[in-house]
């Protein structure tokens, strides 16, 4: 008979380890991280605008777009890298990776927060800034997101190691190639 398995516990061989990583198990994080980049761009044009604000129009779609791109993206990421990699926990590597990643995604939910109080005039704490402060909001905002998506797929690529198809490796490959 066969040892368990000591990293899930199970006595099959390889039950809930996920060995191999696919291109089909990132194409969720690399269209998340797309769209997230698109939303950085739409955010840069604002910063670029400025003193003109965004319309009233621009800054409810931007405003919805913050508030679900974030909180959706985040926790769905949360939950892949907690699959891919909770064999791997016990590496403090591992673990410290997954716990910086996981830290700059609160910052950039509290980045997402700021910015949709300094835009919207019915969001609650909704205080007025100036010009140059909602300047440095937003490009804190899409610089941190930018560095954040870039970390965690180079992450993927130092965790994963040779468990990452060519097509995976491929694929991080052109979205950091992207960044």
């Amino acid at each position: 008979m066969q040892d368990p398995d000591t990293f899930s516990g199970s006595h099959v061989p390889f039950a809930r380890r996920w060995h191999v990583i696919d291109e089909i198990d990132l194409i969720g994080l690399a269209a998340d991280h797309a769209a997230t980049e698109r939303l950085c761009v739409r955010l840069e044009a604002c910063a670029d605008q400025l003193p003109e604000r965004p319309t009233p129009a621009e800054i409810d779609d931007l405003c919805a777009a913050l508030q679900s791109r974030l909180l959706d993206h985040i926790d769905r990421e949360d939950r892949l890298l907690a699959a891919m990699f909770a064999r791997d926990l016990p590496d403090p590597l591992c673990h410290a990776l997954l716990d910086h990643i996981h830290t700059r995604h609160v910052a950039c939910t509290v980045l997402a927060q700021d910015l949709i109080a300094a835009l919207d005039a019915t969001a609650p704490g909704h205080r007025s800034i100036c010009p140059e402060a909602l300047g440095y909001m937003l490009r804190c905002f899409f610089d941190g997101c930018r560095a954040a998506m870039a970390f965690e797929e180079l992450a993927i690529l130092a965790l994963a190691g040779t468990r990452l198809t060519r097509d995976a490796r491929a694929l991080l490959a052109h979205r950091l190639a992207a960044a």
